[in-house]
């Protein structure tokens, strides 16, 4: 045990001896203490760390130290522009909250004291789980290098957050309304909902990637966005099973040969150039506001307005479902589903990195029509007891 001296602030300290440093410089491990037994385990403590191998003087390396260190990694990878900016905002945020703390000093309560008031701000359980996330990886380089355990896989709490909207698919009568709904968006509805593109890899598809005859549609592209919603064209997919070819049902190929061809880009701008986040926005908004105000019913703060005629009859409140470009890539998913297509070509289609993922959709729609399979034997039985009545 090294030995104690008491300081004029009335703690105990200790110094511990490490080594020497490349240049020969003995190097000491300073413990401190508010009495004789709190040295010893504190110094118990640093000794069964050295034995395993931690490195104790970089424990005070500062939290923003390690942060930024995985951040530049992260930017190494094959990331989208999208998810390098979540984590940048991760990074600043964590930065922030930790200001001042060492590396070793981070705690589990300390992470959940932020995730709470995360909670308590109104953000969703995605965004939190991103942030989450984001500290578990920046924690997880240091264990085994200069900390025992991660503080992160500690943290007790489950779903935190606003829970966001469940995704689904559309039914049979919302389908319709596509169908029968012209619009400059109705080409983009059609197209998620019988291929299951997502929307950066239709941004990128152009006329090249699509075979009628054969009816198939190559995914070898994606259009990525970044923060401030300016595309930008990447050869690869989200993921390494986002390079795939679809095969279409012919109802599609048949709507897209009648689609015209004035642009290399399946879909693009109105001025002919690729799709950007704001002219995503746009058209979406338009398209939702047609088919509300054709299949939606009038409030009655609706039928005031249109008896003042202002602010105009088109202005109307969305009493329609609030369709999501995903919901219709959710609806791609369904389909296969029902037609029986197995979970493995499924997931081949939808261009899922894990299977599982697919798994997930298929394990929901089964409850779904096993209930719905019961119901029928329920009508079944119901029908037979009248006639044995009878």
């Amino acid at each position: 045990m090294a030995k104690a001296k008491k300081r004029a602030d009335g703690r105990y300290c200790a110094q511990i001896y490490l080594g020497r440093d490349e240049n020969g410089k003995r190097q000491y491990k300073s413990v401190y203490a508010r009495s004789p037994a709190e040295l010893k385990e504190k110094e118990t403590a640093v000794r069964l760390q050295l034995g395993r191998g931690l490195d104790v003087l970089s424990q005070r390396d500062s939290f923003s130290t390690w942060a930024d260190d995985w951040l530049r990694l992260k930017e190494r990878e094959n990331i989208t522009c999208r998810q390098m900016d979540n984590y940048r905002r991760a990074v600043r945020l964590w930065e922030d909250e930790l200001q001042g703390y060492e590396i070793g000093q981070v705690r589990a309560d300390d992470i959940e004291r932020v995730l709470i008031a995360l909670s308590d701000q109104g953000l969703s359980q995605r965004t939190i789980s991103l942030y989450r996330s984001a500290i578990r990886q920046i924690m997880r380089r240091a264990v085994g290098r200069v900390i025992p355990t991660n503080p992160a896989e500690q943290v007790q709490l489950t779903a935190v957050g606003r829970k966001e909207e469940q995704r689904r698919a559309l039914t049979d009568e919302e389908q319709q309304w596509i169908w029968d709904t012209p619009h400059r968006a109705q080409p983009v509805a059609v197209i998620m909902m019988l291929s299951g593109l997502r929307r950066g890899e239709l941004a990128a598809l152009t006329w090249n990637d699509v075979d009628l005859k054969e009816r198939t549609i190559t995914v070898n592209k994606v259009i990525e966005y970044d923060s401030n919603g300016v595309p930008s064209l990447r050869h690869i997919t989200k993921t390494a099973a986002g390079m795939r070819t679809v095969d279409i049902p012919q109802r599609l190929a048949d709507y897209m040969a009648q689609m015209p061809r004035d642009n290399v880009l399946v879909i693009h701008s109105a001025h002919g150039g690729v799709m950007t986040e704001s002219a995503w926005v746009k058209l979406w908004r338009s398209y939702m506001r047609e088919l509300n105000i054709k299949y939606g019913t009038r409030t009655h703060a609706d039928l005031e307005r249109m008896k003042s005629g202002k602010p105009g009859p088109k202005v109307f409140d969305m009493t329609i479902p609030p369709i999501t470009m995903h919901w219709l890539r959710h609806t791609f998913c369904t389909l296969l589903y029902l037609a029986g297509v197995d979970v493995v070509q499924a997931c081949a289609q939808m261009g899922h990195a894990d299977v599982s993922t697919t798994l997930r959709i298929y394990t929901h729609l089964d409850a779904i029509h096993k209930r719905k399979s019961v119901d029928k034997l329920d009508s079944y039985l119901s029908g037979q007891s009248k006639v044995e009545n009878e």
